[in-house]
């Protein structure tokens, strides 16, 4: 049998930014019986779901993730009296969409924003992965947020980019094109989305916990925008993984306590 040919660069950067759409689980009852939430994004409609009555935190999966990904920090947060919007990323879920990327996604959450009210602010963003960059993306561009968690974030999208390149066999010239062709073709100027970059620009306070193991998303890197947002707290645990550690009961105490914070109900 002849060997499968190899991906142009141009189906490399499409794949990039297409994410593959899963047959979800049930629901847990108690996420099944939430109120569902719509906005008209720039990509098509954005879906997630509402739960509680008080001040809002936004929940942000990781790539091919879902809502379901923070069943663990849910109760936690309607039992502190802060109500929870629970997205499904842009070509993810419920919500419309073939491809996505992180300016594409930030400004689904602006969309998402402006549906709620212009004067709209959330009292919290909680991101893991893609989610934390697609989250600290949106707030350089304006998004209202008033404190951040971010989980295992990333900090330079190009180092994604090139890593998946070379996995699928591209040279550093093919490299180079479809990093080009991710920019003219796709409007995703993947040189320019720098986390560390971001950081410097904002305030709100914000905590990163990474693990010490991920293997997905060094910890170095939240630690390097860590260091460049200031007043940031950086908490790093051990041998949980990329996503094990959104199940680790420490880590979803300290996210929640740092989240409920500055409210009181």
């Amino acid at each position: 049998m002849p060997p499968s040919p190899r991906r142009t660069s141009e189906q490399v950067a499409q794949a990039f930014l297409t994410p593959r759409r899963f047959e979800r689980p049930a629901l847990p009852a108690w996420l099944a019986e939430a109120r569902h939430f719509e906005a008209d994004g720039s990509i098509g409609k954005v879906a997630g779901r509402l739960l509680g009555a008080g001040p809002c935190v936004i929940l942000l999966h990781g790539w091919e993730g879902s809502p379901t990904d923070f069943a663990g920090f849910i109760p936690y947060l309607l039992a502190a009296g802060l109500s929870v919007l629970a997205l499904d990323l842009p070509a993810h879920g419920a919500s419309e969409g073939e491809r996505v990327s992180v300016p594409l996604a930030a400004q689904a959450l602006l969309d998402v924003q402006s549906t709620l009210g212009e004067q709209h602010v959330f009292h919290a963003g909680v991101g893991h992965s893609l989610g934390a960059a697609i989250l600290v993306h949106a707030m350089t561009m304006g998004f209202r947020v008033e404190r951040v968690a971010l989980i295992s974030a990333p900090a330079h999208a190009v180092d994604y980019a090139r890593d998946y390149c070379a996995r699928d066999g591209l040279n550093a010239a093919e490299t180079d094109e479809m990093l080009d062709l991710m920019h003219s073709r796709f409007g995703v100027d993947v040189r320019a989305i720098s986390m560390p970059a971001q950081a410097a620009t904002l305030s709100q306070p914000a905590l990163f916990v990474h693990s010490d193991d991920d293997r997905v998303v060094p910890v170095a890197d939240s630690r390097l925008t860590a260091s460049a947002w200031r007043g940031a707290q950086h908490v790093t645990v051990e041998s949980q993984g990329h996503a094990r550690l959104l199940r680790d009961a420490t880590v979803i105490e300290q996210v929640v306590r740092f989240v409920a914070s500055t409210f009181r109900r």
